[in-house]
């Protein structure tokens, strides 16, 4: 009697130590498995909100390079117009032509949504987004300078810096802008597609 004693104390014990292991081994499993759905959501909301303020960058680079792209020509005749002013010679274009196409430009030539949309990029992240959201701001604001620079060379063409700007600089500054824009969109898609 005192071995089947013995056997069932021993039974009871293996009994609940087993029940104990099992039972931690649920509870340490059940609160990986609510950390891991708690992270899971977190990561969905994150990247949520990364991807509407990369759109809107883009919106806004887009918008701001399509503006821009439709005044190139007439920046290359204002420049052309200020120095023939500049050298003595007439300008090909009338006055309301290039008062029209200074408009157009001034118009144009506002990089402030680019700006802002690339600031609120900074706040998500991660930092290689960042730097190429920087990149893009960077790049229209160059590009509104040279355009703005159009500008205050009519606006007083005797403080008109030398050399002036060459005529294809506007051009170049919007291909920069291109390439930002396109080089951004390729990392913020690598980051929002990595897991």
């Amino acid at each position: 009697m005192e071995n089947e004693l013995l056997i069932a104390l021993i039974g009871a014990g293996s009994a609940l130590t087993g029940a104990l292991i099992g039972g931690a081994a649920a509870v340490v499993g059940a609160s990986k498995a609510a950390r891991g759905a708690y992270l899971g959501s977190l990561d969905v909301t994150r990247r949520t909100a990364q991807r509407e303020v990369y759109a809107e960058l883009l919106r806004a680079a887009h918008a701001y390079e399509a503006g821009t792209g439709a005044v190139l020509e007439s920046a290359g005749f204002l420049l052309e117009d200020l120095f023939n002013e500049l050298e003595g010679l007439p300008p090909r274009h009338s006055g309301s032509e290039r008062s029209d196409f200074r408009r157009a430009i001034s118009s144009a030539a506002e990089p402030q949504p680019v700006a802002a949309a690339a600031r609120q990029v900074e706040l998500e992240g991660p930092s290689r987004v960042a730097a190429a959201a920087r990149a893009v701001q960077a790049a229209a604001g160059q590009l509104a300078a040279t355009l703005n620079g159009i500008e205050d060379g009519f606006e007083d063409p005797g403080a008109c810096v030398r050399p002036p700007t060459p005529t294809d600089r506007p051009r170049e500054h919007f291909e920069a802008l291109k390439s930002a824009i396109s080089t951004f969109a390729d990392i913020a898609r690598k980051h929002l597609n990595h897991r």
